[in-house]
C-alpha cells in the first residue's frame, strides 16, 4: 500500500516504511529539487562575481571552474569505484587537441567536436580496459601514468597533426598566425572569457547533480560496492570487471569533452600544458585534498590547487611553500579530505548535543 506522510511518498511493506525513489535524495537526506535549486543558486553567484571581476580574475575563476569539472570527472573512477587510474590527462590531452584541431582546421561545430572526442576516448578506454583492468593496485595506476605520459610525447613529436613544441590555435597552424576562433555551439558562440566562465560554471553544476543522483542509483552503489571491497562486491552479484570497465569509459569520455572546452578557452595548446604534474597529478590532488567520493570535494580541492597559487602569484615561493605544507597535513592527517573532516565534526557535534539533550531529559525524570 502507497500512502503519503510528510510530503514524503513511502512504500507500507510488512510494516516496514520504504521511500520511494531514494535515488532523489542525496546522503544527507536533502531532495533532488533542492539540490538543483542549490546549484542554479550556486551558478548564478559565481557568474555574477566573474563578470564583475577584472580579467584575471575571470582567468582564475574559470581555470578553477575546468580543472574542478576534470577533477570531478576522476572521482568517478578514483572516488567512487576506487579504482587509481592516473591517465585522466591522456584523454584531457586527446580532447582539448580533437576540440583545436576540428575548429581550426577542419571547421567542425562545436557538438561534433565535443561527440567526436568523448566518442573516442569512450571506444579507446573500452578497448584499453580489457587488459588494463587484469592489474590491480599499484600496477594498474602505473599503467594508467604510461597513457598520460605516451600522449605528452605524441603532442610533443607529431608535429604534422598537433604543431609540436610551436603549439596549435583553433585558428590553425600558429605560422599561420589569424586569431583565434569561437566555440560554436549553435545557436550559442562562445568567444568573451565572461561566456566561457558561464559554461564552465554551469557544466560544473550539471555534472555535480548528475553525480549525486548516480551515487544512489544502482550503477553508484556498485561502484562504492567495488571501492569498499571487491570480494564482497562479487560475492553479491555484482560484475566487477564490468562495472570498473563501465567507470573508467564514463570518466574518460567526459574528461575529453572538458579537454574539448579547455583547447577553445585556452585558444591554442602546447605540449606543456598537458604534463603529468598539470594533467594528471593536479587533478588527483584535487580529489584528494577535497574528499575522494564526495561531489563538493573536487570542487574544494580545484579551488586550493588551482587558485592559491594564481591568487599569490606575486608571493611566488611563499605559495609553493604554503600549498606543499597544505598537501601534506591533508595526506596525514584528513585521508577524508577537508569534506570528511567537515564530516566528521558535524557528526561530532550532533552526537555531542543529543547526548546533552539526554542529560537534560534524564535529570528532568
Amino acid at each position: 500500500m502507497t500512502t503519503t506522510m510528510n510530503s514524503v511518498d513511502v512504500t507500507e511493506e510488512k510494516g516496514i516504511e520504504r521511500p520511494r525513489l531514494p535515488w532523489l535524495r542525496d546522503d544527507f537526506g536533502f531532495r533532488l529539487r533542492w539540490r538543483l535549486a542549490f546549484a542554479a543558486v550556486a551558478t548564478a553567484l559565481v557568474i555574477l562575481i566573474g563578470s564583475t571581476a577584472n580579467s584575471h580574475g575571470q582567468y582564475v575563476i574559470t581555470a578553477v571552474l575546468i580543472w574542478a569539472l576534470v577533477a570531478s570527472t576522476l572521482n568517478i573512477v578514483f572516488g567512487l569505484a576506487g579504482q587509481l587510474a592516473l591517465g585522466q590527462g591522456a584523454f584531457f590531452t586527446v580532447g582539448a587537441y580533437i576540440g583545436v584541431l576540428g575548429t581550426g582546421r577542419w571547421g567542425w561545430s562545436g557538438w561534433l567536436s565535443l561527440f567526436v572526442a568523448g566518442a573516442a576516448a569512450a571506444i579507446l578506454t573500452w578497448l584499453l580496459g580489457a587488459v588494463i583492468f587484469r592489474a590491480k593496485g599499484l600496477y594498474f595506476a602505473l599503467l594508467t601514468t604510461g597513457l598520460a605520459l605516451v600522449a605528452y610525447e605524441v603532442a610533443g613529436v607529431w608535429t604534422p597533426v598537433t604543431g609540436g613544441t610551436a603549439g596549435l590555435s583553433t585558428s590553425g597552424p600558429i605560422e599561420l598566425g589569424g586569431a583565434a576562433k569561437p566555440f560554436m555551439l549553435e545557436p550559442f558562440s562562445i568567444e568573451d572569457p565572461t561566456e566561457y566562465l558561464a559554461l564552465a560554471a554551469i557544466l560544473l553544476a550539471a555534472l555535480c547533480v548528475a553525480v549525486s543522483v548516480t551515487r544512489r542509483r544502482k550503477t553508484g552503489a556498485s561502484w562504492v560496492a567495488i571501492r569498499e571491497d571487491e570480494v564482497l562486491a562479487a560475492s553479491v552479484g555484482i560484475s566487477v570487471a564490468r562495472e570498473k570497465r563501465l567507470a573508467f569509459v564514463v570518466a574518460s569520455a567526459l574528461v575529453a569533452m572538458v579537454g574539448v572546452i579547455f583547447g577553445h578557452w585556452m585558444g591554442y595548446i602546447l605540449p606543456e600544458n598537458f604534463t603529468f604534474a598539470t594533467a594528471s597529478f593536479g587533478p588527483l590532488a584535487m580529489v584528494v585534498i577535497g574528499g575522494s567520493g564526495t561531489v563538493l570535494g573536487p570542487i574544494i580541492g580545484a579551488v586550493i590547487v588551482t587558485g592559491m597559487p594564481e591568487i599569490f602569484r606575486d608571493l611566488q615561493d611563499l605559495s609553493a611553500l604554503a600549498y606543499g605544507a597544505l598537501l601534506l597535513v591533508v595526506m596525514l592527517v584528513m585521508p577524508g579530505g577537508i569534506v570528511g573532516l567537515a564530516k566528521s565534526a558535524g557528526t561530532w557535534l550532533t552526537s555531542r548535543r543529543r547526548s546533552t539533550t539526554s542529560g537534560v531529559v534524564a535529570d528532568g525524570g
